[in-house]
């Protein structure tokens, strides 16, 4: 189980990510996506972003995307968190939402 110390790291990167994607990123089409969630591994070495967007259709899109801007993400959790080294950002899709309709699916097929 993560302790409150790694659990205050992720949400202050989740933080900061969701900041500058609204504030740094100039890429109109990235400014409709946002970051849900943030996974951080023990040694801080690797931080794997949740990504979820309105338009389902464009998320790989997005994620390649994000991928190229990753310089700049890293930059700003550089300036903003105080923390030995950095994590390397690693940006995967949000299956929450198709999960849970799944799950409505399957809910609705019983009934």
């Amino acid at each position: 189980m993560p302790s409150f110390k790694h659990q205050h790291k992720e949400s202050e990167i989740l933080n900061i990510l969701n900041h500058t994607i609204k504030h740094e990123i100039y890429d109109d089409n990235l400014k409709h996506c946002s970051f849900t969630a943030v996974k951080l591994l023990p040694d801080y070495s690797l931080a794997i972003i949740s990504v979820d967007t309105y338009d389902r259709s464009k998320i790989d899109a997005m994620i390649e995307k994000l991928m190229i801007a990753k310089g700049v993400f890293r930059n700003q959790l550089a300036k903003n968190l105080n923390i030995r080294r950095i994590p390397n950002i690693k940006f995967v899709k949000d299956v929450t939402i198709d999960n849970s309709l799944k799950i409505d699916e399957l809910l609705d097929k019983i009934h």
